[in-house]
């Protein structure tokens, strides 16, 4: 690679829009304005919400897939279906989004934190394995990145112990681990469409997959503040009520959850073109990380062979011991210098006031602390051009050499 001039480049950034909608995402859009009955869903669902489930459940392998308006609330309602409540357990990676955790604290269970794996950067199952008391009831495992985690491990303690196993697949939609979707392999799958994913539904959107069929109704009985169709014969539809109200899951209150028509009807399209999408990010994947191949001071995920990554994400470890370099330093001249706005991501939940001010302020994850303070993210969206990612790439190299003096 040869040096390029750094007072005229242009900046390499992460957009907030990771996948553009095409002719097809907008024509569908378009035609749910123009032409529905109702943006919004009815008690069960709504005729393109129905038709997202569908297509979902055919290509995730699930027993039953339910819309919702973010991964948020497909996180809150599997905490609730799990019956996860105060006294019991919930083992969790410290090194994730804010969102994994919350709803699960949220129902008084105390919240233990597992590990990372120093190679894949997903939750370690010895970890997971030395947290696990009589009183753990969740393991919620994060597939980050979009890097399956090692599920046949995790699902057999889970069998073991009779804990229920909950995938946040927020970031790795179509992800596959030996041969199954991730989201069909634990008792609940949490994906989101939000704009920074890679597929979505127009900012916000969320899908919660079940392996038992009778937990998706459960879920659809929550997802409207307990409207749901009468179950005795009416002979008058106004007679007793237009609309009747149900005590969706015993104990607990219903909320709006619901994902509206519209938006629906993009996903389902987006959906059409996952694989296509995921195939191209793990191209663009390749040819960044086999142009700096001969830094070994930048680790990027290993990816096992039976996984198949889908690269949400582009992070890696800096390692810069050797040359008397760090990531901060490294972060600053590839910023200033080389115009690449890197990020550093997902600090460990237990250092922030947050989770701090609630108890869950101390933990034993020398993996993810090493990981977070050697962390850098950079720029990564669907549909990069191969001039964009060999510029990134020379950029890179020309800030490691700085580095390495």
């Amino acid at each position: 690679m040869g040096v390029q001039a750094t007072s005229d480049l242009d900046l390499i950034a992460m957009p907030g829009i990771q996948t553009r909608l095409d002719a097809e995402d907008e024509k569908a859009l378009l035609d749910v304005v123009h032409n529905a009955s109702s943006y919004a869903i009815g008690p069960t669902g709504g005729v393109e919400g129905e038709a997202f489930e569908k297509a979902f459940i055919e290509m995730m392998g699930c027993g039953d897939a339910v819309s919702v308006n973010t991964c948020s609330s497909a996180l809150e309602l599997a905490a609730i279906l799990s019956d996860l409540q105060s006294g019991d357990e919930a083992i969790v990676p410290a090194h994730t989004y804010v969102a994994t955790v919350v709803p699960f604290a949220k129902t008084g269970a105390a919240i233990k934190w597992a590990d990372i794996d120093s190679d894949t950067r997903t939750v370690s199952d010895e970890s997971i394995e030395s947290l696990i008391t009589d009183r753990t009831k969740v393991i919620v495992v994060v597939h980050l990145y979009g890097m399956p985690a090692n599920m046949d491990a995790i699902m057999e303690l889970a069998a073991k112990h009779n804990i229920v196993v909950i995938e946040d697949c927020a970031q790795a939609p179509g992800a596959i681990y030996k041969g199954k979707r991730v989201g069909s392999i634990g008792d609940f799958g949490c994906f989101s469409f939000q704009s920074h994913k890679n597929i979505t539904t127009l900012g916000e959107g969320g899908m919660l997959t079940v392996r038992d069929p009778q937990q998706g109704t459960a879920a659809r009985r929550m997802r409207w503040m307990g409207n749901w169709p009468f179950t005795q014969q009416r002979t008058q539809d106004w007679l007793p009520a237009g609309g009747n109200l149900v005590e969706p899951i015993p104990g607990h209150w219903p909320g709006n959850y619901c994902m509206p028509e519209a938006l629906a009807a993009v996903g389902r399209q987006q959906l059409k073109r996952l694989d296509a999408i995921n195939e191209q990010r793990r191209v663009q994947a390749l040819r960044f990380i086999s142009a700096l191949c001969d830094y070994p001071e930048l680790h990027f995920q290993q990816v096992p062979d039976h996984c198949k990554h889908v690269y949400h994400l582009m992070a890696a470890r800096y390692d810069g011991h050797e040359y008397g370099a760090d990531r901060d330093r490294l972060m600053e001249l590839i910023r200033s210098k080389y115009k690449v706005t890197c990020l550093v991501q997902y600090w460990p939940l237990y250092r922030s006031e947050l989770f701090s001010r609630f108890g869950f302020g101390q933990a034993k994850v020398p993996e993810t602390d090493r990981f977070f303070d050697n962390m850098i993210s950079f720029p990564w969206w669907s549909d990069m051009g191969e001039s964009t990612i060999d510029d990134m790439a020379q950029r890179t190299h020309n800030a490691l050499n700085e580095m390495r003096g």
